[in-house]
């Protein structure tokens, strides 16, 4: 039997393919799932567009198939403000995509029971369920961590690397923090936490950049990074083992998705909280 007292208040939308708004007949192509508990908005779109050829032989398939990307780039891009985020989303929406109002769910684990509300509102996805090791859903893992642990709101968000290297650099960090400088507890100095997968950021270009960057910060002032990841390389992976040696040779923490809520914790002793 659950416990009540570890469900979490949630949204449901679903997202709507309405080709004849004056019918207004439509079909079900995604769901938004929002957990406000856990700063988390996650998305999920079909990848099976039969039903939908069949619907409306004339479909856009190529603005269907990018759906997924574009609303996790958005969702990533907003997530200091997901309500704000919603409504806006809602407001925009209104022709051939639409968003319905929302549905109201009480569950134990959203970021994976988000599979089970798309399959029976959408259907299953021909590719199977989305991997979990991607840069978003690491972040997404992150930030509920540190919501639960009461700590997100104290944290710095998406921090522009130009601070220290030069005017332009689009590179920002996910959240930052720095402890009080209090003897005999942890230093003073600023502290980065950024959300990075081994195994998908493509040749290791993501894992470069952000030791390059840090080491521009560390040029400039006392500091430390954590990279939250998927979970440490695994033997014969060779991309992972690369992107991981490159971010240990820079100086930079790895800290497994496994441990991060045992890591929100340890920041919120750091916060004296």
């Amino acid at each position: 039997m659950t416990d009540e007292s570890q469900l979490k208040d949630c949204a449901l939308y679903l997202v709507q393919y309405v080709p004849d708004l004056v019918r207004g007949e439509y079909v079900n192509i995604g769901v938004l799932l929002h957990s406000p508990q856990e700063k988390y908005l996650g998305c999920l779109f079909t990848d099976d567009f039969r039903r939908i050829k069949h619907f409306h032989p004339r479909a856009d398939l190529k603005l269907l198939r990018q759906l997924q990307a574009h609303f996790e780039m958005e969702i990533d891009q907003h997530g200091a403000d997901l309500e704000g985020y919603l409504q806006f989303m809602r407001r925009s929406f209104s022709n051939l995509i639409q968003v319905s109002e929302p549905r109201a769910f009480r569950l134990a684990e959203p970021q994976s029971e988000i599979q089970d509300l798309f399959a029976r509102y959408v259907g299953q996805r021909l590719t199977g369920p989305q991997p979990e090791d991607t840069r978003i859903r690491i972040k997404q893992k992150l930030t509920a961590a540190l919501s639960l642990a009461g700590v997100w709101e104290l944290m710095e968000k998406n921090i522009s690397a130009a601070r220290w290297t030069h005017a332009g650099d689009p590179f920002n960090f996910d959240y930052g923090y720095t402890p009080l400088l209090t003897h005999g507890r942890p230093n003073g100095h600023l502290h980065f936490i950024h959300a990075h997968s081994l195994k998908r950021d493509a040749d290791a270009k993501v894992a470069k950049a952000l030791a390059y960057t840090f080491a521009r910060v560390r040029d400039r002032e006392t500091a430390e990074l954590t990279a939250v990841v998927e979970a440490q390389a695994a033997p014969g992976d060779i991309v992972a083992t690369f992107s991981q040696k490159i971010l240990e040779e820079g100086g930079i923490r790895l800290q497994p998705i496994a441990g991060v809520d045992d890591y929100a914790q340890s920041i919120r002793r750091e916060l004296m909280i």
